[in-house]
């Protein structure tokens, strides 16, 4: 009975976890560079409350089309930002919005040198995984251009500190079972 009520522990653990989402977000430069995107992945917790803001590492696919100055990270090619996910209802269940640092087009003209995105129309998401498109604009070079919201992934991992647990008891009632069984 020990045993039976064991694997049920350990079963029912495990349908407990629930996954969180993994999202992308992607900006079309293509104003820019032709084909050019600046994207980050950000983890969407299973419970979002009030609303959170996540640090992210932005990338260009064409980061040589961007000045290394400007850019950190080891390759040049990534920026530091934030992805932020709201409440906003009643029109939707969540706005994300996005801070991106100014970044540099060496080969722009004079008016699209210096680049920092702001948004020009909230991506809206009903729930998660969520598919999505918003409006950003640029200060300097051109607006309404389109940053997309879409799963990173297929299958989300789960929430490992829920499956930790309830495996750590339920091996750790396992192997109490089998001693006492034993001695």
């Amino acid at each position: 009975m020990k045993i039976l009520l064991s694997a049920v522990l350990l079963i029912a653990g495990a349908g407990l976890a629930k996954a969180d989402t993994i999202e992308t977000i992607t900006f079309n430069l293509g104003v820019l560079h032709p084909g050019s995107t600046l994207s980050a992945t950000f983890d969407v917790p299973t419970s979002i409350g009030t609303g959170l803001t996540l640090d992210v590492t932005y990338a260009f696919n064409d980061p040589l089309d961007y000045a290394e100055g400007s850019l950190t990270g080891t390759t040049g090619g990534t920026l530091a930002g934030t992805v932020s996910i709201d409440p906003n209802s009643p029109i939707s269940n969540y706005v994300v919005n996005f801070s991106v640092p100014e970044f540099f087009n060496p080969s722009g003209n004079m008016f699209d040198r210096e680049n920092i995105l702001s948004e020009d129309g909230l991506a809206r998401c009903a729930s998660f995984p969520c598919t999505a498109t918003g409006q950003f604009e640029d200060s300097q070079a051109f607006s309404n251009g389109l940053y997309t919201i879409a799963p990173a992934a297929t299958t989300p991992e789960p929430s490992s500190f829920l499956l930790l647990a309830t495996g750590v008891a339920g091996a750790g009632r396992l192997l109490y079972s089998s001693r006492r069984r034993f001695a």
